[in-house]
């Protein structure tokens, strides 16, 4: 019995690496853990657990020395499933093991340890209920996760505050730095990027790299990177919650703030796209006393936000017909060309009338508004507007978003993988029927956290999917439902629709089907916490 019990608490252990990993992409919120758990996607109680139920049983209440052995080898046998799957499944983002992750893993041990002498030093009506309680554990891992979590919080707090009076205190070293806040539903790191390749030619400038925008992310970039010499600081602002951004302008102080859209994004967490629009808001709302903060006038939600009178406001539009609009836009573009290799067309600085011609690789209707935001940002600054398409001719994709590469001088595949959202899904989709082809096959999964919208928006998805590719790979029965609807409704034949399991599945598929100058679209790809297991 000694051993038999040692060896499921190992188990567990072994087990709790992965719920672990999931935690981690969850943020290490128990709320949106919790959430992933009873979601549509999870399911608790796996076929090839029936053999460590019946392997405890048999462990636990037979006293015959065979079948305890029978039962210890039935556990065995589950885990050897639960690794062969977890080993087959190729995860997206492995678990960082980082200090505070071993601390869990230490608080883990620990709770399993004193399990264990509990049990050992337990009478003998108290073992078996002892028993049964690791017994559960095995099954319900997870609850060792939450727990190991809740015990550490109030250092995990500690550490946390230390971490960020120490990046205020780096900061503070630098009085003359200038930050620029970047929100938005969509295009904040495309935007971030934009920014940063046209200053840096002219100011030494830091930015939050990859998507670092939460509080911990800011203050990693602050005590890593940030030097005495920096001039200006882009910081990426992400919120899933009312107050988010908020948080983020009390801790590093923006004078600059640009707000990418306003959009259905994350309501999962936000409700509703009135709590959207307020947190969003939150950036220009506490932008530091006479900073300037540049409005997207081609977003409504953005124009209704609330105006502050010590707050200078710079409008950018990416509409052709900006000669209608209120407010006239400080910065608008015309003679728009777009095609599968980038973009050209006209800036003009509408109260001068100034206008340059200008040229860029990134792809997508989208790119304009990020560009022309960060090209507003640059000017307001100081760079003159006869640099700019120097500036911006070469400026790179972030990985993930639109960029572009040819397989194997076989197919080209547009990759968009990073979190797709309505826009930017319609978007890419332009580009695909722009770029000069075979066959346009597309790879998704569809788009997450639009909370009573998904189904519609997905939906509509599927109809737009229909005008465009030539074969449609679907990745997931249940969560891409709205997308084949979508697709029926639109008379899409049943024989160029692929319904994959997973992504390998997916991608097993298109080797099959694609052929020479093909062009395939991978539209979002989801964590692991979205899989369908």
């Amino acid at each position: 019995m000694f051993i038999g019990i040692l060896l499921i608490l190992v188990l567990i252990f072994l087990r709790s690496k992965d719920d672990l990993q999931k935690f981690q992409q969850n943020s290490y919120r128990i709320k949106r853990y919790s959430k992933w758990l009873t979601g549509k996607n999870n399911t608790f109680f796996k076929p090839h657990e029936w053999l460590y139920v019946l392997g405890a049983i048999l462990f636990i209440f037979t006293p015959v020395v065979y079948l305890k052995v029978l039962g210890l080898f039935l556990i065995l046998l589950d885990y050897y499933f639960f690794w062969l799957i977890k080993s087959a499944t190729k995860s997206k983002l492995k678990l960082n093991v980082t200090a505070r992750v071993k601390r869990m893993m230490f608080t883990n041990a620990l709770i399993l340890i004193f399990l264990f002498l509990g049990w050992y030093y337990a009478a003998d009506a108290s073992k078996t209920i002892l028993e049964l309680l690791i017994a559960g554990l095995y099954l319900g891992s997870f609850l060792l996760t939450m727990m190991s979590n809740l015990i550490n919080m109030p250092l995990e707090t500690q550490i946390n505050d230390y971490y960020y009076k120490d990046a205020q205190k780096i900061m503070a070293k630098n009085p003359n730095l200038t930050v620029i806040g970047i929100t938005g539903s969509y295009g904040k790191t495309s935007t971030k990027n934009v920014l940063y390749q046209i200053l840096s030619k002219d100011f030494n400038v830091l930015m939050t790299p990859e998507s670092f925008n939460t509080k911990m992310g800011l203050t990693r970039t602050i005590r890593t990177y940030l030097k005495p010499t920096h001039q200006i600081l882009i910081a990426e602002m992400g919120a899933k919650e009312i107050g988010d951004i908020k948080e983020l302008c009390d801790f590093v102080h923006p004078k600059i703030g640009i707000i990418t859209s306003i959009g259905p994004q994350h309501l999962e967490t936000f409700k509703t796209i009135e709590n959207v629009i307020s947190t969003k808001g939150e950036l220009f709302k506490h932008l530091l006393p006479n900073g300037t903060a540049f409005v997207n006038v081609d977003d409504d939600h953005i124009l209704k936000l609330p105006h502050r009178e010590d707050l200078n406001y710079i409008h950018f539009s990416t509409n052709t017909n900006y000669a209608d609009m209120m407010p006239l836009p400080d910065y608008a573009i015309e003679d728009v060309h777009l095609s599968g290799k980038g973009s050209s067309f006209t800036l003009v600085h509408v109260p001068s009338k100034k206008k340059v011609r200008l040229n860029t690789k990134l792809l997508g209707r989208h790119n304009l508004a990020n560009i022309v935001s960060g090209v507003a940002v640059a000017l307001e600054l100081g760079v003159s507007m006869e640099r700019l398409n120097t500036l911006i001719i070469d400026i790179k994709p972030v990985e993930h978003r639109l960029s572009y590469r040819c397989i194997n001088d076989t197919y080209t595949l547009l990759d968009d993988a990073f979190n797709s959202n309505p826009i930017g899904s319609k978007m890419a989709l332009e580009v695909l029927e722009r770029f000069e082809g075979n066959s346009k096959i597309i790879i998704t999964p569809g788009m997450i956290e639009l909370g009573s919208e998904s189904f519609a928006l997905n939906k509509k998805f599927g109809e737009q999917i229909a005008k465009v590719c030539d074969f449609t790979i679907l990745v997931g029965k249940k969560q891409t439902e709205p997308i084949q609807e979508g697709l029926i409704e639109s008379q899409y034949p049943s024989s160029k629709l692929y319904i994959a399991s997973d992504l390998s599945d997916a991608l097993r598929k298109l080797d099959e089907i694609v052929s020479k100058d093909d062009v395939v679209l991978i539209e979002n790809d989801l964590p692991d916490t979205f899989n369908e297991i």
